[in-house]
């Protein structure tokens, strides 16, 4: 027998020796079981056709939607109002599903479900007990749509699970346990996958970030009385800091005191520090009446107070962040412009710098992107950031403490001579004290 011949005998003989198998495996007390595959069967190829995302967990539920198509698509989190998702999170996240891998049949008996976390998953009531919590389905449940409302896919992903031995050439791998919805038959994957129904989670939180090193001035204005009909009504800043130069460090405040000193707890720059990174903790579209009410619980030296702080920056960037109290939260509204009157214009740049045009475009494109990601919404900040938005000069100052002067010390006293240990008296035989 030649040898393709034999080559071709061997590998048909291992293809049925592996059907057989299979087929031997696939048979469980009289019963057909599924062969492995796709978690999701035709996702790969409907990927682009996703619209929507729905995660169920007993938690709580996340839905995310996709407007548009091409160019024009953005996906949005229904929850938050529909604020933009994180697009690259999305992305990921329905490649891994489209990529899970069924591996090895598991249980096909309900109850042995919960071991799994394969189980039917509830959304439980908000005062749901801890009890109940702990015993409600700790998977999720996954569902993807078309822009037709046709069901893509589903599957209920439940605990993790270690696969096989570890060794030094080989790494413990990780799989999760599944099961279709409907079906009775769990199945063990090979690599993981985290699905998270918490919207927040699925949104970039950052809202804007202007590096310290950009920074020209800052000024901050307290609201004055209550509403927004009022914010930044005070003629003169509340803080003003400002830099000559990008090689200074550090911030001069204007109306500095002199008999003062910083608390150990305040900088001067804190409003900078905030402006570097600007998350948000929360979003909502915005209602109107927000911006400029006060906390009315607000008092004390770390109290934060509605305002508006004004970030120049030496390439000709304003970032405008003004401050509002509602629903125990403290609300940001964002904005951004890039003032020609502030854009540098050196008439030759160095070599590899860019000409004031394309400063000016790249300025304009910038304080585009933060408008367009802000405008309409407000953002829910932490109180350390509302109050740092909020500092003003005074609060951050006590009385300079000035050290009392030690004692004056004179010179040393003589010590008395040394005329060494007086001796006893002498005494007769009788003990009597011999007179001098």
């Amino acid at each position: 027998m030649s040898g393709t011949k034999l080559r071709n005998l061997t590998i048909a003989t291992a293809l049925i020796a592996g059907g057989a198998f299979f087929a031997v495996k696939a048979r469980r007390g009289g019963a057909e079981i599924p062969a492995p595959g796709a978690a999701i069967p035709g996702l790969k190829e409907n990927i682009n056709n996703v619209s929507t995302l729905t995660v169920l967990k007993n938690t709580g539920s996340l839905t995310l939607t996709r407007t548009g198509a091409g160019e024009n698509a953005a996906w949005t989190v229904t929850a938050k109002d529909g604020f933009p998702a994180d697009i690259e999170k999305l992305r990921t996240t329905l490649i891994q599903l489209s990529n899970l891998e069924l591996a090895e049949p598991k249980t096909a008996s309900a109850e042995f479900y919960p071991r799994l976390g394969v189980q039917d998953v509830v959304v439980l009531p908000k005062d749901a007990s801890d009890e109940a919590k702990k015993a409600g389905a700790p998977g999720a449940l996954v569902e993807l749509k078309d822009a037709s409302g046709k069901t893509l896919g589903t599957i209920i992903i439940g605990n993790a699970a270690e696969i096989g031995n570890a060794t030094l050439d080989r790494p413990m791998e990780t799989g999760q346990f599944v099961r279709r919805p409907g079906a009775t038959q769990s199945w063990l994957t090979r690599g993981t996958i985290y699905m998270d129904a918490e919207p927040m989670n699925w949104i970039d939180r950052k809202i804007a970030a202007v590096g310290r090193e950009r920074i020209k001035s800052v000024t901050v204005h307290r609201a004055v009385g209550t509403g927004p009909s009022s914010p930044g009504a005070h003629a003169e800043p509340d803080l003003a800091l400002s830099r000559k130069n990008k090689d200074a460090t550090a911030f001069d405040a204007a109306g500095m005191p002199g008999d003062l000193e910083l608390k150990p707890s305040e900088s001067i720059d804190q409003p900078v520090q905030v402006a570097a990174y600007l998350g948000m903790e929360d979003v909502m579209k915005d209602p109107g009446g927000v911006i400029g009410n006060p906390d009315p619980a607000a008092t004390g030296p770390n109290a934060a107070h509605p305002a508006v702080a004004r970030f120049e920056t030496f390439d000709g960037l304003v970032l405008t962040v003004k401050t509002g109290f509602r629903d125990g939260k403290w609300w940001a509204q964002v904005s951004a412009e890039a003032v020609a009157d502030l854009i540098p214009s050196s008439a030759v740049p160095n070599e590899g710098q860019e000409s004031p045009a394309e400063s000016k475009a790249d300025l304009a494109k910038e304080a585009a992107a933060i408008n367009k990601r802000a405008n309409g919404w407000l953002f829910a900040i932490s109180q350390f950031d509302a109050k740092r938005l909020s500092a003003r000069l005074d609060e951050m100052f006590v009385p300079r403490q000035i050290e009392a002067s030690p004692p004056a010390i004179g010179p040393a006293a003589t010590p008395p001579e040394d005329s060494g240990t007086p001796l006893p008296p002498k005494q007769d035989s009788s003990g009597v004290p011999i007179p001098k």
